[in-house]
């Protein structure tokens, strides 16, 4: 009798394991490879304010934000700019920075992540700033939890 499959003798089809493993472990790759850009801009020691009107963001605008971290020391009682994962004691600096960035994409939009501590001058200087390096659009993010 004729049979496919590839079996032994016993006529039991072989389940092949391998390529399984191979299209699992590529699926894996792929979303740890999408994944870990987006992890990096968030700053777990900011504590978003709460809205009750938060939207959730554009998947399709993410690719063109620029996450701009604004983490309130209490101790200090000053704020610390972090954009990249590299701090910005002074702020001013990060103006040539956000002009390069602006220059290689016409739709840049920087997100604000301000601590819900931080003072409103804080914020209204980032935002002077982000204006200073070119990017008219501007977004805050905020919890809805």
């Amino acid at each position: 009798m004729a049979g496919g499959g590839g079996g032994g003798d016993k006529g039991e089809p072989e389940f092949q394991i391998a390529p399984m493993i191979d299209v699992l472990l590529v699926l894996l790759i792929f979303f740890m490879s999408i994944t870990s850009a987006e992890v990096l801009k968030v700053d777990k020691h900011i504590k978003l304010p709460v809205s009750a009107n938060a939207k959730k963001r554009d998947p399709e605008m993410s690719k063109h934000e620029i996450a701009i971290n604004v983490r309130w020391q209490t101790n200090e009682k000053k704020a610390l700019v972090l954009v990249d994962d590299r701090e910005y004691p002074n702020i001013s600096d990060l103006i040539p920075y956000l002009k390069e960035r602006r220059a290689a994409d016409d739709k840049l939009r920087a997100v604000i992540r301000g601590d819900a501590l931080l003072p409103a001058i804080e914020i209204q200087r980032v935002m002077n700033l982000v204006g200073e390096g070119g990017i008219a659009d501007i977004s805050f993010a905020a919890s809805n939890k």
